[in-house]
């Protein structure tokens, strides 16, 4: 069986979003589900199909054999900007209700405050999980190596961007003046307002 793994799609939808949700079945429901799976299911299937923000297709990569989807994952790192963080509430306002919404954002910041974000030149992985007749076939494993490649090219662009950004090279900005949130300094070496 050859398996490609490739960026997500919209039309993955029905074979992602129940894989999402097996990921952190119990969390998910609880964020997004008032405990009940269809709601969970509905929103994430939803979101997936919007493309942008967490639980978009955009930002998942899918291992495929033809047209089966056998596993999905993502990863991302600390600065994905106000652009994804909008995707992602755009996501859950356009699903629920406003007090719906309100009660969802609420849940997922608790969570969210015992999270670890990753810093600037780490991937973090999430909603990792394979269709359970492709378990122990090594699909997990292809999709965490593609995910490892991602990162190693992320540090690549970002390593190419920083040297220039310093000379000041194609990027037009003077040296040392790159705003680039994978590219700036540590916070403790930035100048102070």
């Amino acid at each position: 069986m050859k398996i490609e793994i490739r960026q997500g799609v919209a039309s993955d939808a029905a074979q992602t979003t129940p894989l999402i949700l097996s990921a952190a079945q119990s969390l998910l429901t609880s964020i997004f589900g008032h405990n009940k799976n269809k709601t969970a299911d509905g929103y994430l299937s939803h979101a997936w199909k919007l493309g942008g923000g967490q639980y978009g297709f955009n930002n998942h990569w899918v291992a495929c054999s033809g047209d089966e989807v056998l596993g999905v994952v993502t990863a991302w790192h600390s600065k994905l900007g106000a652009a994804f963080d909008r995707a992602t509430l755009d996501s859950i306002t356009s699903y629920f209700t406003l007090d719906e919404a309100m009660t969802v954002l609420m849940r997922n910041q608790t969570v969210a405050i015992n999270l670890t974000p990753p810093t600037n030149t780490e991937l973090m992985i999430g909603h990792l999980s394979v269709e359970e007749s492709a378990r122990r076939t090594g699909v997990g494993s292809m999709l965490m190596d593609a995910m490892q490649a991602r990162a190693e090219k992320l540090v690549v662009q970002c390593h190419d961007a920083r040297t220039s950004c310093r000379q000041g090279g194609r990027t037009r900005t003077p040296p040392g003046s790159c705003t680039h949130p994978l590219h700036a300094p540590p916070a403790e070496s930035r100048p102070r307002a």
